[in-house]
This record gives C-alpha cells, sequence and structure tokens, in this order.
C-alpha cells in the first residue's frame, strides 16, 4: 500500500450542494478499490455484451439443426413415399395375378397346363390390415385381396365336399377313383408335396407356386377329371317304359330250368320301344350276336363298356360316336329270348356287374357329371 500511495497522490474533491461546500480528501487505497470496482463493472458489463453474442449464435446453430432434421424428415417422407409406392405396385400385381388364375379356374377357359402357368408365385403374402389402415391409400386394395382369398375358401370347400360325394358315389358303384385320375408322381408345389395332377412349375421360376392357390388348383383338377370322368359311367336310362323281369347275378334259366349266372338285367316292353345309349361313346359292336341276337357294344372309355341285346332294330354302326341318350334302335327279341325285352350289361374291363346300382344312382350320376363351372360359385 504505500508503494501504491506513492503511485497515487491524494485525491482532493470539493463537492457544492446547498450553498455548503463539502472537501473530500481520497487516499491511494480508496483509489485503488474504486479502480476495482470500475474494472469489475466494466467486467460484467463485457460479459454481457458477450453472453448476447454467444445467445445469437446459439440460436444461429439451433436453427441450423433444425433446418437439417426437417431435411432429414423429407428425405424419410420420400423414402416412405417410394417405398408405399412400392407396396401399392405389388400388392396390385399380386391381386391381379390372382384373378387371372381365378378367373380362368371357376369359369373352365383353362385347363392342365395352361392353367398351372397361372398359379400365382409364392413369396407374396398377404396385405395385412394394420398396414393397409397405416397406409391409407392401400384398403381398398386389402378388401379386395380379402374377398380373394374368402373366394378360394368357398372353392376349396366346394371341390373337398364334391371330391367326398364322388368318391361315395364311386364306392357304391364298385368302381376305384383311380381308374378316372392321370397317374403322375408326387411334386413340389410352393413347399406343399402334392400328388395328383402333375403341377408345371416353369412359369413361376424358383419360388414356385403360392401354396394356398397350389392346393386349390389340385383339388380343382382332380375334380375337374372325375367330373369329366363321370360322363363315362352309365347314367341314362336304356329304355323309358319297362318292367323289369330278370335281375343281375343267379336265375334259372328261362330254357332249361337250371340254375344259371345272368350278366345283366331283362328290361320288358313294347316291340320297337327306343333304346339309347347310357353314356356317351363309340360303337364297337353292331351286329347279330349269337344267343344276343341283334346287339350293340359301345365303349365308354376308362374300361366301361355297355351292351344292348335283343333288339329288332339297330340304328348305329361300328364307329360311330353317340351322345348320352341318343337313340341308338328298338327294342325286340332276337336271338335267345322268350319275348320282347331288352337285355341290358354294363361291363368293367370285360368283366359284367350289376346294372341296378347304376339305375338306381342315375340322377345322382347326371347331376354329378356337370362340371366345376356349375358349382354356384
Amino acid at each position: 500500500m504505500a508503494k501504491a500511495e506513492k503511485l497515487l497522490p491524494e485525491w482532493h474533491l470539493e463537492l457544492r450542494t446547498s450553498g455548503r461546500s463539502v472537501q473530500l480528501r481520497i487516499g491511494a487505497g480508496t483509489q485503488i478499490m474504486a479502480m476495482s470496482v470500475a474494472v469489475l463493472v466494466a467486467g460484467f458489463v463485457g460479459l454481457g455484451t458477450a453472453n448476447v453474442v454467444s445467445d445469437e449464435l446459439r440460436e444461429d446453430q439451433a436453427a441450423r439443426t433444425q433446418m437439417a432434421r426437417m431435411a432429414a424428415q423429407v428425405e424419410a417422407l420420400k423414402a416412405d413415399s417410394e417405398a408405399l409406392q412400392g407396396q401399392v405396385k405389388t400388392t396390385a400385381e399380386r391381386i391381379e395375378a390372382r384373378q387371372r388364375f381365378l378367373d380362368a379356374l371357376l369359369s373352365g377357359s383353362v385347363r392342365n397346363r395352361d392353367l398351372a402357368e397361372l398359379l400365382p408365385p409364392a413369396g407374396r403374402g398377404r396385405l395385412s390390415e394394420a398396414a393397409a389402415k397405416e397406409a391409407g391409400v392401400l384398403a381398398p386394395f386389402a378388401r379386395l385381396e380379402a374377398q380373394q382369398l374368402a373366394l378360394v375358401d368357398k372353392a376349396s370347400a366346394t371341390a373337398e365336399t364334391r371330391l367326398r360325394d364322388m368318391q361315395t358315389l364311386l364306392r357304391r358303384l364298385g368302381l376305384d377313383q383311380s381308374r378316372f385320375l392321370a397317374q403322375s408322381s408326387p411334386r413340389q408345389a410352393g413347399g406343399l408335396g402334392l400328388g395328383g395332377p402333375l403341377i408345371p412349375m416353369g412359369g413361376n421360376g424358383a419360388g414356385g407356386a403360392d401354396p394356398r392357390f397350389a392346393e386349390l388348383y389340385v383339388n380343382w383338377q382332380r375334380l375337374s377329371q372325375l367330373e369329366e370322368a363321370m360322363a363315362s359311367i352309365p347314367a341314362f336310362r336304356p329304355v323309358e317304359r319297362y318292367t323289369l323281369t330278370s335281375g343281375y347275378g343267379f336265375r334259372y334259366d328261362p330254357f332249361t330250368g337250371g340254375g344259371a349266372q345272368h350278366a345283366g338285367l331283362d328290361m320288358a316292353g313294347t316291340h320297337g320301344e327306343p333304346i339309347r345309349a347310357t353314356a356317351a361313346g363309340r360303337v364297337v359292336r353292331a351286329e347279330r350276336f349269337g344267343a344276343y341276337g341283334l346287339a350293340i357294344d359301345i365303349d365308354h372309355g376308362r374300361g366301361i363298356m355297355t351292351r344292348y341285346a335283343h333288339l329288332s332294330r339297330m340304328d348305329v354302326r361300328v364307329g360311330d360316336e353317340v351322345a348320352i341318350g341318343q337313340k341308338i334302335g328298338a327294342m325286340g327279341s332276337t336271338g335267345r329270348s322268350t319275348g320282347t325285352h331288352l337285355h341290358y350289361e354294363i361291363r368293367v374291363d370285360g368283366r359284367p356287374v350289376n346294372p341296378r346300382p347304376f339305375l338306381d344312382a342315375a340322377n345322382y350320376i347326371l347331376a354329378m357329371q356337370q362340371g366345376p363351372g356349375d358349382s354356384g360359385l
């Protein structure tokens, strides 16, 4: 402090107030304190100015950060928009592919290999309701897809029901369904091991077919084959008005009186009564044939044949293609016969079977001969 007093001489100040004069003496210590206060105040003022500048810098940095964040959000929205567009396109393509397949399947306009080529590929799952709701624009697609899959479920259920009914009918007639189904090796279809009709995978790439649609395809093809095969099963009555005079199997022979095996049904009626083909097929016999008299044999395919004997007239020739219900001749009593009647046989692989179950199930067989397009879908 002594050094300071030498460097800082004493200050003399005169203050005048209300006509009075007051003399003040400010020593070196007071001066130092005053200057210290002045420096401190100046420091605070400088600090305040620095804070203002710092706040401006922070505000500018915050604005820059916000702009960067907004730019990132814009890029994200663009990416989401592009992804949404891609999802819309993918969903639309999936629905369109499925619709082409369903139209072809249910209309019956495309069959077998060509239909298999239309199978929707695997790896394209259904659009979830949550995703559709979130996207908004995809909601109509989700509804349409739900309707498509409901139709697939209905078609599958219809095919399964009709298959069971037809299998029951074939068992009732004593026929094996394998006679009517094309044979092929088991083949993978969209991850499902499926037997029955062959499913070409070439058109769908390595991913194969959508399993749900592949299963429908296989069942529908089996159903179509069985329904087409039903055309080979005798279902039409060979004569409209008749009296059954002798059944199939053991009987007493009308000529010898002894026991004998009767290979068909004897259906008595009026001479000249029209005789009709009980199923579509090709005439393989039309001639006088021993004890059968004038007889017609019709090959219906799949090892099934019908014979019409003791006719008075034949209206077809060998090689003729006949339709179900077509008139082929007239009732008579030619050959080994005791009176006017039709001897009617059904043969499977050359062996006679009882025609009675076929006649009893005639209406049911005719209904089964309708294709899958008539299933009400």
